[in-house]
């Protein structure tokens, strides 16, 4: 290799030619050629004489952008090689990919784009953007391997302005070009197919018709004499010949079988999976040592079509290729069979085979076909076994001997070690599940079909679940919204009228999952009823504490199996075996999380095991995961109860949609989940629940009892929120009476519905009531428990906010204060941040002080419940952003009135 070198005065001249080992760092350039170049032969001319050829333009760009770059050597092709000399040239040309992959940069050099205009000034991207897209350089055959060799591609006008490099261009690149962005990034060659790797020759052009091939060889990773003359088609079948060489050995055609997939299940829709083909290629290249790949995986979550799918796109590669199905030993017997007439069919001569008859000697056909796998230089076939699914069946029975060959295993088991796992999950996008229901329902346009969208999302990327829904949607014209209708309510019913798919043979939602399950039952029956159980929860992350609350709340004649659960290790070996057969799958990790670990099943899964497993409606375990629920909450406020709710939510929902009825002993469940859904600001679902307790209550236990006036209370705090002022005085007055009935006028529980009733006359704006109902709360509260009680604390906060909204702004501003001084002094002060009503009056005093003009001063106060409560809920609490946002108005309306007073945030360390 020779280069070309600058001295100090900027003249330029080549080196000797370089051994390999001997080579300094050096810029390369790529180009188009003109009419006019510097060629070797100049370069024993004068400096003057080469400055007068157009061509040196560029000689003297590469060495200026080599120069800024700390390069002294830089190659240009159009002088840096003799081809007068025949054996330079082809080392040259073999070599040329190596030489651009080496270089410490390329600089391309488009002379058909401009990046200024008329004026002279430098204009924006848009118009040279269009010329770079039409540019010459793109339609060349040898600027190919000078895009994908170099790491560092950078492209220059005919200026020498820099427009981009390959990563900061890539969209742009990667329309133009057709060449994946992987590629562009440098992803080893050998990970695209032989097929795609020439797509990316398509409309390129070079000079002499045996070049377009010449210069592919760096793009297959071969070596070949030059023989211009023998014309393109002889120059291609030279290289394809090479090619094939090289991927599937010298001796591929002593084993070639023709490529055949008459085994394998069509697959007319399927769609793509880049990363697990990408990973699946990385495993299985090799030099012929044995690759094995484990897709593993849900049923009907793909894992046949990315067997077939990669065939197809690789099939080149093989010598040959052969599909078993070995989902029980007759299918296993029909397959070695179909594959020794394969064999037989091109090797008459196969030793072993040809002496046996197929139809009866089954184990003998089984150990010919291996030993024919296992002959020498017979190493570049591709086995698939698909459907491994039972345990019982010695896979290893039927492997090739000999370490050599690739192997793929479909199966739903994940436990099985037989090679490099890939985990199949759901389809990633919208789009790509919409393809699958286009594809199979031949109804075209869904992409932005409103309906077509919300039954994809409810089939949740599963192509199982899609085809199904395609091949019922083309047989019969319903819509998509009257599909999710029958989805939903007559699940069973509708799948076993879908009619068969071709690409799965016998398989269907149905049948896939109940053979697994079978499988489940057999191995470990504990998990077969947690799945049966699971149909009452969300089908996302059930976690261990959720179901050992069961110990706490279950009965002694319940089943064994639901106390086996409430143990650690017997749960956890039941989500184990469920993850085994690709029934679970780890729930993603959330930071903030409260509790173990949580598992997950997909959502149509979940289905089939509502209408299926459980199509008798076992209202004992739909109950059951109610009180699970409902025992977890708690009537404490703090962050790690609020994000334990945030949790609960979606099994409260799921386990509360199954119950039609309450009955007796059930009243605290839906009291507690009133509670949860209030708390989440769901506060329908929270009055439905209340009503349901209340219900219960007053069946179990009258009118007048504790339990039922507390429900009739909330009920009464609900219907406040809501803005029901009138139902929720009913409610109050209700308790109240009951409370005075049962309890005395001096209770605790009186002083407290005494208080509410002060908050509601306030909102009603009736204000004397109001403040009727405060003084007289406040007034027990003190008697019973001091003044400085919490909760007479509390009344005198409410007290505090009644005289802001009457105008009494120093009494108010006395009451916040006499309420601060309060809670500190009953409260640990490092923990006052941490009881919520401290925070409230910290907000209230803030309030007051900015409807007042202090601006600064409230700022302070705001910024103190703000912190503190987010130290209790966490930054998503709605009250939290709810502070948030009046702390930003505040800021403003201090920076409009040009207050400079600093706000000190508090870390949640220190006291109010």
């Amino acid at each position: 290799m020779r280069l070309l070198q600058r001295d100090n005065a900027d003249n330029y001249s080549l080196t000797p030619d370089l051994v390999s080992n001997d080579i300094p760092p050096y810029a390369i350039l790529s180009h188009t050629w003109g009419s006019d170049e510097v060629v070797f032969a100049d370069l024993t001319k004068t400096q003057d004489d080469r400055q007068k050829k157009a061509g040196y333009d560029k000689i003297r760009f590469c060495a200026e952008q080599a120069r800024r770059h700390g390069l002294r050597y830089f190659w240009v092709d159009t002088c840096c090689i003799d081809k007068s000399d025949s054996t330079e040239l082809q080392t040259a040309i073999n070599s040329m990919f190596r030489w651009y992959r080496d270089a410490k940069r390329c600089y391309v050099y488009l002379s058909d784009v401009s990046a200024t205009s008329a004026t002279g000034a430098k204009d924006s991207v848009t118009p040279w953007e269009a010329a770079f897209q039409n540019s010459r350089w793109f339609t060349r055959g040898w600027t190919l391997q000078e895009l994908i060799a170099p790491k560092i591609v950078e492209f220059y006008s005919r200026e020498g302005h820099w427009l981009g490099d390959k990563r900061s261009l890539e969209p742009l690149v990667r329309d133009i070009t057709g060449i994946p962005v992987a590629a562009l990034r440098g992803t080893p060659l050998p990970d695209f197919s032989v097929s795609e790797r020439e797509a990316w020759t398509r409309n390129r052009q070079t000079k002499y018709e045996e070049d377009m091939t010449y210069s592919l060889f760096g793009i297959f990773d071969v070596h070949m004499p030059l023989l211009y003359g023998e014309g393109k088609e002889k120059a291609e079948k030279r290289l394809r010949d090479e090619v094939q060489k090289a991927v599937k050995g010298t001796l591929a055609d002593r084993f070639s079988v023709t490529f055949s997939l008459s085994e394998a299940p069509e697959i007319q829709h399927f769609v793509a999976r880049e990363r697990e083909l990408a990973e699946m290629r990385r495993t299985l290249s090799s030099d012929g040592s044995r690759r094995v790949v484990l897709l593993h995986g849900l049923g009907g979550i793909g894992k046949t079509q990315l067997a077939v799918a990669y065939i197809k796109r690789y099939r080149d590669e093989y010598s040959a290729i052969f599909w078993f199905n070995i989902k029980d030993e007759a299918s296993i017997q029909r397959s070695f069979i179909k594959v020794a007439k394969q064999i037989l069919n091109q090797h008459a001569d196969a030793s072993r085979l040809s002496t046996l008859n197929l139809q009866q000697n089954h184990e003998e056909v089984v150990e010919a076909v291996k030993a024919w796998l296992s002959l020498p230089n017979n190493t570049r076939w591709l086995l698939v076994y698909d459907n491994y699914d039972d345990t019982e069946i010695d896979i290893e029975r039927f492997l090739p001997m000999a370490y050599q060959g690739s192997i793929i295993i479909t199966t739903r088991l994940s436990q099985l070690n037989l090679g490099h796992p890939v985990r199949i999950r759901k389809l990633e996008t919208l789009h790509d599940s919409l393809e699958i229901l286009s594809t199979t329902s031949g109804r075209d346009g869904l992409q932005d079909d409103i309906d077509a969208r919300s039954l994809v999302k409810e089939l949740d990327g599963l192509p199982l679940a899609l085809a199904t829904a395609g091949a019922y949607l083309r047989r019969v014209a319903i819509s998509f919204v009257d599909y999710l209708r029958l989805y939903k309510n007559s699940w069973a019913r509708l799948h076993m009228s879908t009619p068969s798919l071709g690409s799965y043979q016998d398989r269907t939602l149905c049948s896939t999952w109940q053979v697994s399950y079978e499988q489940v039952q057999e191995h470990n029956p504990l998990a077969a009823h947690l799945l049966r159980w699971w149909a009452y929860f969300d089908n996302e992350d059930l976690w261990f504490e959720l179901v050992q609350s069961y110990g706490q709340i279950g009965e002694e004649e319940d089943p064994a199996w639901l106390y086996e659960l409430t143990d650690e290790l017997k749960f956890n070996g039941a989500i184990g075996t469920l993850h085994d057969y690709g029934f679970v799958e780890p729930h993603i990790l959330i930071p903030d999380r409260i509790g173990s670990r949580g598992h997950s099943i997909h959502s149509c899964l979940h289905t089939w095991t509502f209408h299926v497993l459980n199509q008798d409606r076992n209202g004992y375990l739909s109950k059951l995961a109610v009180e699970c629920v409902a025992s977890h909450v708690s009537s404490q406020d703090d962050i790690q109860f609020w994000l334990l709710r945030r949790r609960l939510l979606p099994h409260a929902i799921k386990s509360c949609a199954a119950i039609q009825e309450s009955d007796e002993g059930f009243g605290w469940a839906f009291y507690n989940l009133g509670i949860l859904y209030k708390d989440q600001g769901k506060l329908q679902e929270a009055e439905d629940m209340y009503l349901r307790a209340l219900q219960a209550y007053e069946k179990a236990w009258g009118p007048d009892h504790t339990l039922t006036l507390d429900t009739v209370n909330n009920l009464g705090l609900l219907y406040a929120e809501q803005g029901k002022l009138q139902k929720a005085e009913g409610m109050y007055l209700q308790a109240l009476q009951g409370h005075e009935k049962a309890w005395g006028p001096d209770h605790t529980s009186t002083f407290d519905t005494v208080n509410n009733l002060g908050i509601l006359y306030a909102k009603q704006g009736k204000l004397q009531k109001a403040e009727g109902m405060y003084l007289r709360a406040l007034q027990k509260k003190e008697k019973a428990w001091g003044p400085d009680h919490t909760s007479t604390l509390d009344t005198v906060n409410n007290l505090g906010l009644l005289y802001a909204d009457q105008g009494k702004l120093q009494k108010a501003k006395e009451m916040f204060l006499r309420a601060l001084q309060g809670y500190e002094k009953a409260i640990y002060p490092l923990h006052i941040m941490r009881y919520q009503p401290a925070i409230n009056t910290t907000r209230n005093m803030g309030v007051l002080l900015w409807d007042q003009g202090k601006l600064a001063k409230a700022r302070e106060y705001y910024q103190r419940a703000h912190d503190n409560l987010q130290d209790l809920f966490g930054p998503s609490h709605k009250d939290v952003q709810a502070l948030r946002n009046d702390l930003i108005e505040l800021n403003e309306e201090c920076d409009h009135a040009g207050t400079t007073t600093t706000t000190t945030t508090t870390t949640g360390n220190g006291s109010n």
